[in-house]
């Protein structure tokens, strides 16, 4: 199976990290982490074309469906990018040293998602999910910055709480209901629940749920999200916010759909959750200025939009007859979103590190003027912020139409004022990237001068995600089978009725054709030019109004001013929000509390028996002392002054009374 050359890869990858050099190791760990992308692509491919694979992969077993083979997709894709991008990008972390944890976290990440998404037991999915878990928090506080420190522990604290938790209590679950621990199979599970009591289903239901809002950022539990994904490093963003996030909606199906059932109660919350979701997130990020946590939010707005359209699935699938057919419309456009969130959202980010890569910033008040001097990744971001805001003909449109066409056919008023919602919320997220790329590349600053564009290696990361959102959008039929056969799979063979060719796509009577759409626009275009008969070349400098104290790069509109007024209107929905993100903050703080108090007896601070552990700073700063090795140490400390005192005693004599010592000491305590 060609899972195992992948996992072969990402540890290869990881082992390479232990070289000394820290540029070589990194290189070296990402060029590898791209081989191992290109086989997960390969295994798609083989999916795609010869159907589902199954077996065992490094004693794992796995079971490679349609429905995995789309997000695997979305593992390989996005991950190939960001490890060509890496290749150099990594450089500019060099100071910080530590590239073998780099490397090691790095590959972990993407082997862990990968099997995420394929395994076929649920004791291996909680193992690779907390793989996941565990090598995205080492990443994200990789940098050891404190403002990433405090990210990085919300991000950790929250995903204990509200994902290992209730997973374990899931583990526990599914091992009473198929009445053993060693038979954890996704179909044995989904037998037992097909004889299971409702309220044992509720539980599955609620349990699983609470996992995936979660890990998705989804409204209420996504406040842990905005300050994750900027604190890592911008290759790695591109992997939290386009993969990462996405595993959360691979488990919603999976579980929340094809092994519990069909549930219209669960798919009216999901969509709910979606369209609150898709509201808060966007119009957060539209006041931001920090160009990475900006996309953050966006990433919180656009899995609105994926819960919207498989929430629409969910509640009319079960319906039957036409509207059966709209449902399926409904899943099939929020896992086409999900794809094409992954690709356009996983190139914004790699385009905030090129900036950050070339200017040392992320803040989009002191950007501007890099239009000229960084031209591939202009063009790169346009194309990206085009395809979110939901512009023809970039893919990004494509998902969206068809999530608001599902939404107005649902003869559901829930449904169809979400789908409303969902086109209003694109305008905004329209109004947040025409300040996102007119701040960096709009206009022109002195300061910057002398700025080049990146590395070509870095320009090739990004614009294999960027140019798929061109394509994707001209050619959406391409992807119609491949989608097509996920929804089907999940469903019992109902898949969604999606007319078109390779020029065109629709439902029922509703089409749109990308190609027509561009001939059309470039006629317009052209009318417009022999109309106006533009001329280029000129240039002329603004009116400075008679000033004479003011430098040349103070003559632009700063990002933070862009939507004042705006933000005065809504200022009651920001203030409302705050108010429930001050909630979250305050229960990760005394969870936190809680933790250093426990910390507090179970630890001693070697020499200072009476400092007090009041702080993380406490632990990370003071060599610690655990109760364990507090019990033990006058035991070895006993038996290496016997060793010097009696120097002729054998080797072999000295560790069995080492041994005989320990065990009676072992089993006075247990007898204790």
């Amino acid at each position: 199976m060609i899972l195992e050359y992948v996992l072969g890869a990402f540890i290869i990858g990881g082992l390479i990290g232990f070289v000394k050099d820290y540029r070589a190791s990194v290189k070296a760990s990402s060029f590898i982490a791209f081989l191992g992308s290109l086989a997960i692509l390969w295994q798609v491919y083989k999916v795609y074309t010869s159907g589902p694979v199954q077996g065992t992969v490094f004693g794992i077993p796995v079971h490679v469906d349609s429905l995995s083979a789309v997000f695997l997709f979305i593992v390989g894709i996005v991950s190939l990018g960001s490890a060509l991008f890496s290749i150099a990008y990594m450089d500019y972390h060099e100071q910080r040293g530590k590239g073998w944890v780099y490397a090691i976290a790095y590959n972990t990440f993407i082997a862990s998602m990968a099997l995420v998404v394929t395994v076929d037991n649920l004791e291996y999915f909680v193992i690779s999910w907390e793989l996941m878990t565990l090598s995205s928090f080492i990443l994200i506080f990789w940098k050891e910055e404190k403002r990433d420190l405090d990210a990085s522990l919300k991000y950790y604290i929250t995903m204990h709480f509200a994902d290992t938790i209730p997973l374990f209590l899931l583990l526990g679950l599914a091992a009473v209901l198929t009445g053993s621990i060693h038979n954890l199979s996704y179909s044995a599970i989904q037998s037992a629940l097909l004889t299971a009591p409702p309220s044992t289903k509720a539980v599955f239901y609620t349990l699983s749920l609470l996992v995936f809002i979660a890990k998705a950022g989804v409204v209420p539990l996504h406040f842990w999200l905005p300050d994750a994904h900027p604190a890592a490093p911008s290759n790695v963003s591109a992997l939290l916010s386009g993969v990462m996030i996405k595993t959360a909606v691979y488990g919603l199906l999976r579980f929340d759909w094809q092994i519990s059932g069909q549930s219209i109660t669960v798919g009216y919350l999901v969509a709910s959750l979606g369209i609150v979701t898709l509201t808060v997130g966007t119009l957060y990020a539209l006041k931001e200025i920090n160009s990475k946590r900006l996309l953050a939010y966006h990433s919180i707005g656009q899995m609105g939009y994926i819960w919207l359209g498989i929430g629409i699935g969910m509640v009319l699938i079960p319906k039957g007859g036409m509207l059966t057919a709209v449902g399926a419309l409904g899943m099939f456009a929020g896992i086409f979103h999900a794809v094409n969130h992954a690709i356009f959202k996983g190139s914004l980010f790699l385009e905030a590190g090129a900036v950050e890569y070339a200017t040392g910033t992320i803040n989009l008040n002191e950007l501007g003027g890099l239009g000229s001097k960084m031209k591939a990744t202009a063009l790169a971001t346009l194309f990206s912020s085009l395809a979110i805001a939901g512009i023809p003909p970039f893919n990004g449109f494509i998902s969206k139409w068809l999530i608001y066409v599902s939404g107005y056919y649902s003869e559901s008023y829930i449904l169809a004022l979400g789908a409303v919602l969902a086109v209003f919320i694109s305008a905004a997220t329209l109004a947040s990237f025409m300040k996102f790329y007119s701040s960096q590349f709009g206009g022109e600053m002195k300061r910057y001068s002398e700025v080049r564009e990146i590395p070509a290696v870095m320009q090739l990361g990004e614009w294999i995600l960027a140019a798929l959102t061109l394509i994707i959008g001209l050619f959406p039929f391409l992807l119609v089978g491949f989608l097509n056969n996920a929804v089907s799979v999940i469903n019992n063979g109902v898949a969604t009725p999606v007319n078109g060719n390779i020029y065109k796509i629709g439902f029922s009577s509703v089409l749109f054709s990308p190609v027509l759409f561009i001939i059309v626009l470039g006629v317009i275009a052209f009318g417009f030019y022999l109309a106006f008969k533009p001329e280029f070349g000129k240039e002329a400098k603004p009116w400075d109004c008679g000033s004479t104290e003011l430098e040349w790069d103070e003559y632009r509109l700063e990002a933070e001013g862009y939507y004042l007024k705006y933000e005065e209107k809504i200022g009651a929905f920001y203030r409302l929000s705050d108010w429930f993100y001050g909630i979250g903050s305050l229960i990760i703080h005394y969870i936190t509390r809680a933790y250093l108090w426990m910390a507090s007896y179970f630890t001693k601070i070697i020499d200072t028996p009476y400092t007090k552990v009041e702080t993380l700073e406490d632990l990370r700063e003071r060599e610690i002392l655990y109760i364990d090795e507090e019990i033990f140490k006058p035991l070895l400390r006993f038996l290496n002054i016997a060793r010097d005192v009696l120097p002729g005693i054998r080797l072999g004599t000295f560790v069995v009374l080492a041994i005989i010592i320990v065990g009676a000491i072992v089993g006075l305590l247990v007898a204790l």
